[in-house]
């Protein structure tokens, strides 16, 4: 995806406008946003680290499917020639931590880069003896870390310590092909619009329950009364008709190209990616507030590749990467320093990047922690298979 697509995704979630947007994000622990983040220390370490040029190199890194790309982690394949990393990739979040919650003994990652709403959970995951998954960073070691958006990195601090290091974010809303669609309104409502029977496709996860909820005026879509959660699961069950798959590893963009589906549940990725094929798509901004999401790196407690791992992340965190990563992805990065003056009109217009109030309640739900995810996992489990 070249040319002006590319341009529009470096602009996504910009820089300077992150840093406006910081002042309202409040599940992002807001600092006054005019100044760079805070290196913090890491964790005490009960015994000397071996240099750099004595660990083993060979870092694992648990993350989502898409983020291996070279351009992510140029900076660290230029610093450490010939040692590239291995990948283990998951389709969602909670696959991705009931897969370490299951057996934390058998964890062997260095890196794991969850989303927001999960890392206070992550971080209470502890082995059979007791000791925890995850270790703090040491964020004097990550130079390029006062390059972020200072009103995120609270959020990925626990007991005083960095435990994550807040890297990515996105939005999620409805997207649709204007050749072939025609909302009455926008709305997330599309998604269950009986004009498109066999033309929808649905994200493979229980955060469905959550735009849904707010579509039927469920005060609090992330804390769920079993009342509520039934109400949303029948709604949801009478309109599995209407669907034509559920996508899990970013299949949407193929399917809506090919006509199989018109209408998705979608991240910005998706909506660029079906520009990029020359299709007429809009990325909604529905009455009820599309939801947003951030993400960061965690550092594994018994990593063998401490230092590989710190350098990786400076590398990832980098507005190099950064850059790459809003022109190819169309994710926001968190690196203050990314060249904004370089974005199509068009994002700054799909994206509402020229409104400080674009990420803010009402009109954006940043994601929370959901405290009672296995009951909806479960109320999913029963809308697939009903």
């Amino acid at each position: 995806m070249e040319g002006d697509i590319d341009g529009v995704l470096a602009r996504r979630v910009g820089r300077r406008d992150f840093l406006r947007y910081s002042a309202i994000l409040g599940t992002a622990g807001v600092l006054a946003a005019c100044k760079k983040a805070e290196t913090v220390g890491g964790g005490a370490s009960g015994s000397p680290r071996p240099p750099v040029s004595q660990e083993p190199g060979t870092l694992q890194i648990f993350d989502w499917a898409g983020y291996e790309v070279k351009p992510l982690w140029r900076p660290y394949a230029a610093q450490f020639p010939g040692q590239t990393p291995h990948w283990t990739t998951y389709k969602d979040d909670q696959f991705g931590y009931s897969k370490i919650a299951a057996n934390p003994d058998a964890a062997d990652f260095d890196i794991v880069h969850p989303c927001h709403y999960f890392w206070s959970d992550y971080v209470k995951i502890t082995k059979s003896d007791g000791s925890p998954v995850l270790q703090p960073w040491d964020t004097s070691l990550i130079t390029n870390f006062t390059q972020m958006n200072p009103a995120f990195i609270p959020d990925g601090q626990f007991n005083g310590q960095q435990y994550f290091v807040p890297v990515d974010w996105g939005f999620a809303a409805p997207l649709y092909r204007s050749d072939k669609v025609h909302p009455t309104e926008d709305s997330w409502g599309l998604l269950w619009d009986d004009r498109y029977e066999g033309k929808i496709t649905w994200w493979d996860s229980f955060d469905m329950f959550i735009p849904a909820a707010y579509y039927k005026g469920i005060a609090d879509p992330w804390n769920m009364t079993d009342d509520e959660l039934n109400t949303i699961k029948q709604f949801l069950i009478s309109k599995k008709k209407l669907v034509k798959t559920f996508w899990s590893i970013d299949p949407v963009t193929e399917a809506m190209a090919n006509g199989d589906a018109w209408i998705a549940y979608a991240w910005p990725l998706h909506y660029v990616e079906l520009k990029g094929k020359g299709l007429p798509a809009v990325y909604m901004n529905p009455k009820e507030g599309r939801t947003d999401w951030y993400c960061g790196f965690a550092l594994e407690n018994g990593t063998k590749n401490y230092y590989h791992a710190h350098d990786y992340v400076n590398a990832w965190i980098s507005a190099q990467s950064g850059q790459w990563l809003v022109a190819n992805y169309a994710y926001g990065s968190l690196n203050t320093t990314i060249d904004l003056s370089k974005v199509p009109k068009d994002l700054v217009k799909v994206f509402s990047l020229d409104d400080p109030t674009a990420l803010a309640e009402p009109n954006s739900h940043p994601e929370q922690n959901i405290a009672r995810r296995s009951v909806y996992q479960a109320m999913w489990d029963e809308v697939k298979a009903a």
